[in-house]
C-alpha cells in the first residue's frame, strides 16, 4: 500500500477557503445574489464552507445547490437554483484531474439562462484532457498520472493526501 502524504492540513484548508471566499465578495460585492453549486459530498462542502465565510463578512445573498449524478449518468441540481439567483453561479469541486466532471456540471448547469459561471476548485491537478479553466483555485499541484489525491473533509479529520 502506498503512503499518504499530507499536503493540506485543516488550517491550510481552511486559508485556502478563506481566500476563494473574500476573492468572491471582492468581484462579486455590488451583486446582489450567487449560487454556489457543489458536486455532492466534497464539493458541497467545500460550498458550505465558502458560503459560510461569505455570510460572516458580506451581505451577498447566497443559495446552496447540490449537483449529484444520477442512476442515468445525469447530473441534476437540487434544490433547483432560483431566477432571482442565476445571475452569477459558482461550480465547486475538490479536484481537478481531467475536467470530465466540471464538463458535466457545467452541461447540467446551462439548463438554465445562467449570465455568468465560475468554477472553484480546492486542488488543481493539472492533467486537463477537457478544455477546462479554473477561476479560483485553493492550490494547483503537478501530479503523475498514478497518483492520487483523497480529500477528507469530515468533523474529525481534514486534510488533503497525496496517495
Amino acid at each position: 500500500m502506498k503512503n499518504k502524504k499530507i499536503i493540506l492540513d485543516k488550517i491550510a484548508i481552511e486559508n485556502k477557503i478563506n481566500r476563494i471566499a473574500f476573492s468572491i465578495i471582492e468581484n462579486y460585492n455590488s451583486e446582489k445574489t450567487i449560487s454556489l453549486v457543489g458536486f455532492e459530498k466534497n464539493g458541497y462542502i467545500i460550498a458550505e464552507k465558502i458560503l459560510a465565510v461569505i455570510q460572516q463578512n458580506h451581505t451577498i445573498k447566497a443559495s446552496l445547490h447540490k449537483i449529484s449524478l444520477t442512476k442515468k449518468n445525469e447530473y441534476l441540481i437540487y434544490p433547483e437554483i432560483p431566477k432571482e439567483n442565476i445571475k452569477n453561479i459558482f461550480l465547486v469541486d475538490d479536484v481537478l484531474k481531467s475536467g470530465k466532471t466540471i464538463i458535466y456540471g457545467i452541461k447540467a448547469i446551462l439548463n438554465y439562462p445562467v449570465e455568468n459561471l465560475k468554477t472553484i476548485i480546492l486542488v488543481n491537478r493539472n492533467h486537463n484532457k477537457f478544455p477546462i479553466g479554473v477561476d479560483y483555485v485553493g492550490l494547483k499541484l503537478s501530479t503523475n498520472l498514478e497518483d492520487h489525491i483523497e480529500v477528507v473533509l469530515n468533523k474529525n479529520n481534514e486534510a488533503v493526501y497525496l496517495v
